[in-house]
This record gives C-alpha cells, sequence and structure tokens, in this order.
C-alpha cells in the first residue's frame, strides 16, 4: 500500500477497533507492528480498490512520516503546520494515565464531553483511543485556532506559498465515494454544485465538523462537547446552502431594483 492510499483510505487495512461492535482491546506499538506484519488483503480489502474509512490506516501513516523525517508526528504538525498559522491553542498532546499533558491554562479551558444522551463522559482532559503511545490521542483546538485553519483553506490568510499549495492540493477529490462525492486527502469533496468540501471528526463525547465552500468564499466551523452529532449534514451544511440561497435572493433582488 501507498501513502496515498493511506491518506484516501483506500489502503483496505481495517480493523476491529476502525468500525462497531467497538471492542475494548487496544494496542500498543509493539503489538500494532505485529498486527500490521499479519495482515493480508483480501478480495474485498485490496489497496487502491475501494474506500473503507479506517482509523488504523491513519496510525499508519503517521508512522510512516515519523520514520521518513525522524521525528515524532506532534512536532510535525506544530513545526509544518501550527506555527506558521500561529495556532497556539492547537496541539496533540501526550497522554499519560488517561489524561492529556497539557498546560494548567489549556487544560482548565478543555471542555467537559457529554454522551449522545447528554451523560457526562470521563472528564476534562481525557485522552480516548485504541493506540497506547505518544501522538496517538485526540487533538485539542479552539474555535479560533480552527477559524484560522479555515480562513487560510480558503486562501484569506497570508502564509507560505509552499504550505498554502500544499492545502490546496489536500482539497482535490482522488478517488470515487459515490456519485458526486470522492476522497481527497483527508477531506471529503462533494461536486455539488455548488463545491462543497468537509470533514466529520468526533469521538463518543465530542463532535467537530469543518466546511467550505470555495466558490463562494463561505466557510463554517462547528465544535460541539456532546458525542454521536452529526453536526455536518444536520447543521453546518444547512447553514452555508441557507446562506448561499439567501446572497443569491439578495443579487437578484438588487438586480431587480437596478
Amino acid at each position: 500500500m501507498t501513502l496515498g492510499q493511506l491518506v484516501t483510505h483506500t489502503s483496505g487495512l481495517l480493523l476491529p477497533q476502525d468500525h462497531p461492535p467497538w471492542p475494548t482491546e487496544g494496542y500498543t506499538l509493539p503489538e500494532f507492528i505485529q498486527v500490521l506484519a499479519a495482515w493480508k488483503a483480501d478480495k474485498r480489502h485490496q489497496p487502491g480498490k475501494q474506500h473503507i474509512y479506517t482509523h488504523a490506516g491513519f496510525i499508519l501513516l503517521h508512522l510512516a512520516l515519523e520514520r521518513r523525517f525522524q521525528s515524532p508526528i506532534g512536532d510535525l504538525i506544530d513545526a509544518r503546520v501550527l506555527k506558521p498559522m500561529s495556532m497556539a491553542d492547537t496541539m496533540l498532546p501526550l497522554g499519560e494515565n488517561g489524561r492529556a499533558q497539557l498546560a494548567p491554562a489549556l487544560l482548565e479551558r478543555t471542555v467537559q464531553g457529554y454522551s449522545e444522551e447528554g451523560e457526562a463522559i470521563g472528564v476534562r482532559g481525557d485522552v480516548q483511543g485504541y493506540y497506547h503511545w505518544p501522538g496517538t490521542a485526540q487533538m485539542y483546538s479552539s474555535a479560533r485556532d480552527l477559524a484560522r485553519f479555515l480562513a487560510a483553506n480558503l486562501g484569506e490568510l497570508p502564509i507560505d506559498r509552499a504550505l498554502q499549495a500544499a492545502m490546496q492540493d489536500a482539497q482535490r477529490g482522488i478517488f470515487p465515494m459515490g456519485r458526486r462525492v470522492t476522497q481527497g486527502l483527508a477531506w471529503e469533496v462533494d461536486h455539488g454544485p455548488p463545491l462543497l468540501i468537509e470533514k466529520n471528526g468526533g469521538l463518543n463525547n465530542t463532535t467537530s465538523y469543518i466546511g467550505m465552500m470555495p466558490g463562494e468564499k463561505l466557510g463554517i466551523l462547528i465544535l460541539s462537547n456532546r458525542g454521536s452529532n452529526n453536526a455536518g449534514a444536520r447543521i453546518g451544511r444547512r447553514i452555508m446552502l441557507g446562506l448561499v440561497a439567501l446572497s443569491s435572493a439578495e443579487a437578484q433582488r438588487a438586480g431587480a431594483r437596478n
């Protein structure tokens, strides 16, 4: 399998921790390497032949990047993405005993997470995941930082040209997922019209959505401290499509007056 297949979820790699029913056991790094060494593709899991969403594939991608650049994945993200865009509230913290190693000021700002039914899950700063070594837990961020990330993806933030080019390349649809939807480099691309580029994320106690319509210079970011909430389809898309329709109606009224 290739790096491109890993980032587009087309590697074929799929482990029990990637889909329900969710198991309780996870992996240390040596255990994960053992599983990878024993894994074999079958007819339904052929590299480059199908789209299968896989967390394990992104963990393998992060190990490959660490080996290539001889640096922990958190340091790579920080040096190549976060610092150039002044995203000081965003990090991939190390975990210890199920807690994120965050500076006290940032830990104080983390939210309490809740289940879909509204029940509190864990405590603020919990680290979740099936992969038990540094750099595999969830990232933390703020609305301010992710708004900067969204603006940069829309070409509205002055950043290094190489980084800007990489962000634009990531938005390019590569592998077909449906009649009009393709998988980009992590992004999912709905060719519309209008063109919509988006990504959902979440755990059992948090949900996130980031979506944009580049042709309209329009984007939206949603952060929720409640799990299993499909914010993208139910809220984010509706807001953006509503704004596009409103803008079109206002343009028509202005044209009629002129």
